[in-house]
């Protein structure tokens, strides 16, 4: 049953449409630490990049408790992780709607939120103690590099995943990212319940279907235009693949011709949806479902093309369970009939 409270909470998310929000509370109250909380707080060293993807150190004195998070991974991370009323901006998600239902009161309750990014000078005058978002947050013509907000007093966090050269994105590196935040606001245990939940269901995964000889086949790939372009074994989508021991078509990363793909004859293909498409993921699959050249693939007659949602397979941080929960589903549906899992 988990699984589909996911997949119809994914699946709704891309149906909505899309237009950008920006929300302002003018009489912004961000509740202040108790002492006794501050007085708990053990002062962290957190290993993270700069905005070119090179190692430094950051050390916490105290929980922050003025954050501007960036980014749909940041911001749910932080919800999940319960310092969403730490959050004084939150940048990059097009609508409340996507944001998962049981954190949506507290997304609301931000006082700035927009799809758009602020400007420097504003978030200033906002008077932030950490940043979060990707290394592309940071680069010169949007927020400006860590060493300028260093030099002002405010910490910065960037998803390592989102590094340009980190040309291997992976399970264990999402669950890294939450653990740091985790470690960041004294949230440790709440951290590890969220990577449980992950390495839970690949377990299950495992378990199930131990006794498989035949593995299934697997494509990932994105629609651009006229091009089909496959997910690698690089990316975070080919090693959910791995984890739950699929057979990757396609793992190279390449374009794909529509004879190519017959060829490899997937027994189920999972459709990468950008932000621009949430909404139209259905006149996306029917692009392969009506496709006269497909029909006689198996998994068209046997509806087995799904979309995905690319904050599930980039960059993904809590959203990662989401994308384990659609492959494994797509992959293994019989072993998801009883719905109490």
């Amino acid at each position: 049953m988990k699984f589909f409270c996911v997949l119809l909470v994914a699946l709704s998310l891309l149906c909505a449409a899309c237009s950008p929000i920006v929300k302002v509370h003018e009489n912004e109250h961000r509740p202040a630490m108790t002492e006794q909380a501050a007085a708990s707080y053990t002062p962290v060293t957190v290993e993270n990049i700069d905005e070119k993807g090179a190692p430094r150190s950051e050390v916490y004195d105290a929980p922050p408790e003025r954050v501007v998070a960036v980014w749909q991974n940041s911001i749910e991370t932080l919800l999940a992780l319960g310092v969403g009323d730490r959050i004084i901006a939150g940048m990059g998600v097009p609508d409340a709607r996507y944001i998962r239902p049981e954190y949506r009161a507290a997304y609301e309750a931000i006082p700035y939120t927009s799809l758009e990014n602020l400007d420097v000078e504003t978030i200033l005058m906002m008077q932030p103690d950490l940043i979060v978002g990707w290394s592309s947050t940071f680069s010169p013509k949007v927020l400006r590099g860590t060493a300028f907000w260093a030099g002002r007093g405010v910490h910065t966090y960037i998803a390592p995943s989102s590094a340009r050269g980190n040309r291997n994105k992976t399970i264990a590196q999402e669950c890294q990212d939450i653990r740091n935040l985790g470690r960041i606001f004294g949230r440790e245990e709440r951290a590890a319940e969220i990577v449980a939940e992950m390495q839970n269901e690949i377990a299950y995964v495992a378990e199930k279907t131990a006794h498989m000889e035949r593995r299934p086949r697997a494509l990932v790939i994105e629609l651009l235009g006229k091009e089909i372009r496959s997910y690698g074994a690089n990316t975070l989508a080919g090693d959910m693949l791995r984890a739950l021991g699929a057979e990757h078509l396609a793992a190279e990363g390449q374009s794909l011709s529509m004879e190519e793909l017959i060829t490899l004859a997937p027994d189920a293909i999972f459709v990468v949806v950008i932000e621009d498409d949430y909404g139209n993921e259905d006149a996306i699959l029917a692009r392969l479902y009506e496709n006269p050249a497909l029909q006689d693939l198996m998994c068209v007659q046997q509806r087995r093309i799904y979309p995905i949602p690319l904050y599930a397979v980039y960059s993904a941080g809590t959203r990662t369970y989401d994308g384990i929960t659609i492959f494994a589903h797509g992959l293994y549906p019989e072993i998801y009939m009883d719905e109490t899992h």
